[in-house]
């Protein structure tokens, strides 16, 4: 008696059914066509797409042809739906001689007319499939239009999907996002979020541990604002995109994610975060003022904190500024820090009379500083636009150039956004007032504050404090030194 191989694949859209009746459906239908041909059978069954090359039951087969005369299919279409690998997968089947059944009928290889018969079925497949995946894409932006969640089966962490496909809060796992989010607010990077919440025993829905990946892609994901996000793509290019806000009860707001984007773009180095406990208030904000390199404390033979001199290169020439005492830098920070308490009890007393004007005034000319960024950056798309169509740039040249610039694009328009928010919210005085008399009252009690907190509170409202002593390094102490050079670059 011959024995033959049965391969049973179930497509990934089909997975959505019943798995189990498909397959015994399927399985029930080959045997049927093995009893009739009198073949004994092996039987290898799988879930993938057939475009999917690495498909190991597939594989294992194609290993072992040597140890059967027939392979049993329910269509063509379930062997490969590439036409570069049907044409593979035929030619190992016709060097081993192995005739292809399906209740449809049989196909012998080694007949010209059947071979053409193969490879034209095969084709149609791929044209079925594409035409299906177009389909299914286009299905999902028009459900995504509606609000619907159309992206996975699976809902983002924090939520879970209702009858109609829309997004509803699971409170146990939204604490998670906002807790992400806020430490970002707070400048905790990555790496130190994942290990407090390791600590917390918060985990994802599956059980396992959060890692920075899986936080640095939450801090990016729009729908914790409430927006349903979808694109169709052909070729790896989008060429169609959904955008909906609103679409379901946001985790956190939208002023909170704009102001989280701006501080990851602000900070692409990782410099601006805590990434480790501060063991003093300036870490990592002290920059030198002549090569614009960070400046690293140490303690020196005395045991005194010490900003160390520079010696980073300068067009092959080193920096060289000299060593500072550090505890002096850091008193003169701090009294400057407290100076901005008169600033802010000002604008608390405009606020309760209504006297915005000022603040109006600073978001205003913001907003007019954004808006010329992004008609050059416009100006310079419509450019590239032009060189491309003359033929002065090629191809790969204007791609990656015109992809940089969306980039910028997109950017300014979202510090629009985040700047256009804070104006609306001055008319909600009491919010904002709110807001800065926690300011004050963490300003007064800063003397109390571990390194690590304070550290943390400086990086709310301090870029850079640009330093030098404005002297270079050398062993002559009787040398008169120049006044030091502090200037704070406000956020």
């Amino acid at each position: 008696m011959a024995l033959a191989a049965m391969y049973l694949r179930l497509s990934r859209n089909e997975e959505q059914l019943d798995i189990e009746d498909i397959l015994t459906n399927h399985r029930n239908a080959l045997i049927k066509l093995a009893k009739q041909h009198k073949l004994t059978y092996d039987i290898y069954q799988e879930i993938s797409s057939g475009v999917n090359i690495q498909r190991p039951q597939l594989n294992l087969l194609l290993s072992k042809l040597d140890e059967y005369d027939y392979l049993l299919v329910m269509d063509i279409d379930r062997i490969s739906r590439d036409n570069a690998y049907a044409e593979q997968i035929k030619s190992v089947l016709i060097a081993h001689d192995i005739k292809i059944l399906t209740p449809q009928g049989a196909i012998d290889l080694n007949q010209e007319s059947n071979e053409m018969l193969f490879s034209f079925q095969a084709m149609m497949a791929n044209f079925e499939y594409k035409q299906i995946k177009k389909r299914l894409g286009r299905g999902r932006l028009a459900a995504a239009e509606q609000g619907r969640w159309t992206m996975s089966n699976k809902a983002p962490l924090g939520y879970e999907k209702d009858k109609n496909q829309r997004l509803v809060i699971v409170e146990d796992e939204a604490k998670i996002i906002r807790y992400i989010f806020q430490k970002t607010l707070e400048r905790v990077s990555a790496n130190e979020i994942a290990k407090e919440l390791d600590l917390l025993g918060w985990r994802s829905r599956s059980g396992k541990v959060l890692t920075t990946s899986h936080i640095s892609s939450i801090r990016r994901n729009v729908v914790y604002y409430g927006v349903v996000k979808a694109c169709r793509r052909v070729n790896g290019r989008v060429v169609d995109e959904v955008f909906v806000e609103n679409a379901h009860q946001p985790i956190i707001s939208k002023q909170q994610w704009l102001e989280v984007q701006k501080i990851l773009e602000e900070n692409t180095t990782g410099n601006f975060f805590n990434k480790r406990k501060a063991t003093r208030r300036l870490q990592n904000l002290i920059y030198c003022n002549c090569c614009g390199r960070k400046r690293y404390i140490q303690i020196d033979g005395n045991g005194t904190d010490f900003i160390k001199s520079c010696f980073y290169k300068i067009s092959n020439n080193k920096c060289r500024d000299r060593g500072h005492k550090y505890l002096p830098v850091e008193d003169y920070v701090i009294n400057k820090v407290k100076e901005k308490k008169e600033d802010l009890e000002k604008t608390i007393r405009k606020l309760k009379s209504l006297d915005i004007t000022d603040e109006e005034n600073k978001f205003l000319s913001q907003m007019d500083s954004l808006e010329k960024q992004l008609e050059r950056y416009e100006k310079r798309q419509k450019n590239l636009t032009i060189m491309r169509a003359d033929g002065e740039i090629r191809k790969s040249e204007f791609l990656v150039m015109s992809e940089e610039n969306e980039e910028q694009i997109k950017q300014v328009k979202q510090q629009l956004e985040l700047v256009d928010i804070q104006l609306k919210n001055l008319k909600n005085t009491d919010e904002e007032q709110r807001r800065l008399e926690k300011i004050i009252e963490m300003l007064d009690r800063i003397e109390t504050y571990d390194s690590e907190n304070c550290n943390a509170f400086f990086k709310t409202f301090i870029k850079k404090i640009w330093f030098s002593t404005n002297a270079i390094t050398n062993h002559n102490t009787k040398k008169e030194v120049p006044e030091v050079m502090i200037e704070i670059e406000w956020l």
